[in-house]
């Protein structure tokens, strides 16, 4: 391997970074078996049976807290609740476990996009049919979080406790996808929240979260709803100066009907929202399969077409610089290995052009290091 390379976690070779977070790094990464044939002069036969394999995101947990066993545990508890998870609106887990020196790891679908947060960033806003069918799709991979069981078939009760724009992908080829249950809560989890702690962003809190009442799968609704609400309205919903003031805007704000947001927004899909974001939960959408075909249907009675093509075309428009290479290629279960990718993604790590984590978790380009 190039001595300029980033090292190996487990089974894999990793090529360039995407991000850093409060918790862990992401990587875009391959299996390193590919590499070491690749190395032996394997351009066609078995080397070219390991090029099809699909690249992959590595998910670590950063150096100066992998010992830290709290950590790891968080980590293997979102990797054990992932894959029960069975969705193509939900970003799989594939793989985990320990790399050298015992740093905790997850590999997972590598997804070639951006999310939701920097697809509708203002001033542009997509489409309205374009908006309901993302939402319906991310409802989709949330109500199947929400139906994941355990061997023995019981319920685990998932709650993923941090719906945003930021834990919403959106793909090249339009699909929409639920990642990060990196707060979730479910039956089995090792690492437990204490009681009346909040978790999740503040804006998307339901408002028993900020209330740290116990939950049910209906505080994702609401949080889908609060993101419905402002992909439709290109704005936020609920904004306030300190903690306290967004909490109370969770709490007690008014919501705005979206037909009074929107030109082209109707009683219908207005509707559809506005009972997801009802504040009794008892009046909302029980499930997020419920809040899906009731956007579906309003599309459909409103005249709202949607274009996945579309919406992939701006996807790869925006795409952030590391993964631009990997759009030609890509393919369901992540874009394939080749060896023009992997030397181009070898290229962005020695220059110094990665991907960082803004203030919503979203990949950002930035420019390269000088020198």
């Amino acid at each position: 391997m190039d001595s300029s390379g980033l090292g190996t976690v487990g089974p894999y070779e990793l090529l360039v970074q995407l991000a850093v977070g409060g918790m862990a790094e992401v990587f875009i990464a391959r299996r390193a078996r590919a590499a070491a044939v690749e190395g032996a002069g394997g351009g066609s036969g078995e080397g070219a049976e390991i090029e099809r394999e699909p690249l992959v995101a590595v998910k670590r947990i950063r150096a100066d807290l992998r010992y830290e066993s709290v950590y790891a545990a968080m980590l293997f508890d979102e990797a054990g609740i992932a894959s029960r998870v069975a969705s193509p609106n939900f970003v799989p887990v594939l793989d985990c476990g320990l790399g050298e020196g015992g740093a905790p790891y997850i590999a997972m679908e590598l997804v070639v996009g951006v999310t939701l947060k920097h697809l509708t960033r203002p001033p542009e806003l997509i489409g309205v049919g374009d908006a309901l069918d993302l939402i319906a799709q991310a409802a989709e991979g949330l109500h199947a979080a929400h139906e994941a069981r355990d061997s023995s078939g019981e319920l685990l009760q998932v709650i993923h406790r941090d719906i945003s724009p930021s834990n919403v992908l959106v793909g090249v080829d339009g699909r929409a996808s639920i990642c990060d249950l990196g707060l979730a809560y479910a039956l089995r989890r090792t690492t437990r929240t204490k009681t009346g702690t909040v978790k999740g962003k503040l804006s998307y809190l339901s408002p028993e979260q900020a209330h740290a009442r116990p939950l049910d799968r209906r505080s994702d609704v609401f949080s889908l709803g609060v993101v419905a609400w402002e992909v439709l309205a290109g704005r936020r919903l609920f904004v306030g100066s300190s903690m306290l003031s967004i909490l109370h805007a969770v709490l007690g704000r008014e919501v705005p009907p979206l037909s009074r947001e929107r030109e082209g927004v109707g009683q219908a899909v207005t509707a559809a929202v506005a009972r997801a974001l009802e504040r009794d939960r008892d009046a909302r959408w029980p499930t997020a399969a419920d809040f899906a075909r009731a956007l579906r249907d309003a599309a459909e009675r409103e005249g709202h077409a949607a274009s996945r093509g579309a919406i992939g075309a701006r996807v790869t428009e925006i795409l952030p610089v590391p993964l631009k290479p990997l759009a030609p290629s890509y393919a369901p279960g992540g874009p394939l290995v080749t060896p023009e990718i992997i030397a181009a993604l070898r290229s962005m790590h020695v220059a110094g052009v990665v991907g960082e984590r803004d203030s919503s978790g979203m990949l950002a380009p930035r420019r390269p290091s000088q020198g």
